[in-house]
């Protein structure tokens, strides 16, 4: 949490020197932007022999890049940041690794002001089980977002993300399916 606060502290700072005339109503998701907000993870286990489904709820964060293509079209590229440990089972937890997804996001802009994404990138966690060793996990994200801008350069935003993993060492046949939705507020540096 220290790190991500120290990182948007640097983000504000630096928008200085970023300054550039006013941007047409068409640009406001182009160059830097922060969101946080809420998310419900739904988490699904499947072993060799049962599957095993939990739900939590946390805070999640994340900036972004995004880059102007031909109007109407937009490429962002974002780092994704969940802020609390996604339940498995009451001994069993996909750890937060910094950040949880990195991805590229195409998109395109449906009116002046709202902007339409999918999300295609990785995904990385850590399988924690009371006392024994963690594991590292790895593996791809994909999903669906929009943003609308509000009022400014604010916006809220929405994402349906999922995520698989398969299990590292010592987990042979174990996968981890996890299924995010969340709901931000932004704001476009």
């Amino acid at each position: 949490m220290k790190k991500l606060l120290t990182l948007a502290a640097l983000v504000v700072g630096a928008q200085a020197s970023f300054a550039q005339p006013a941007k047409p109503s068409y640009s406001y998701y182009e160059g830097i932007n922060l969101s946080m907000g809420v998310a419900q993870n739904s988490t699904e286990t499947t072993p060799s022999s049962a599957t095993a489904k939990s739900n939590t709820s946390l805070g999640v964060a994340k900036i972004n890049y995004t880059f102007a293509l031909a109007y109407p079209a937009k490429l962002g590229v974002s780092a994704t940041f969940d802020l609390k440990n996604s339940k498995v089972s009451d001994t069993e937890y996909l750890a937060i690794s910094s950040p949880t997804e990195v991805s590229i996001e195409p998109g395109i802009l449906l009116i002046s002001n709202s902007l339409l994404y999918g999300k295609l990138g990785t995904y990385s966690s850590r399988y924690e089980a009371g006392g024994n060793p963690s594991r590292n996990l790895s593996g791809m994200s994909y999903g669906v977002g929009i943003k609308h801008y509000v009022y400014g350069q604010n916006f809220i935003q929405g994402e349906l993300t999922q995520r698989t993993a398969d299990g590292g060492a010592g987990l042979a046949g174990v996968k981890f399916k996890q299924g995010q939705a969340a709901l931000l507020v932004g704001f476009n540096f």
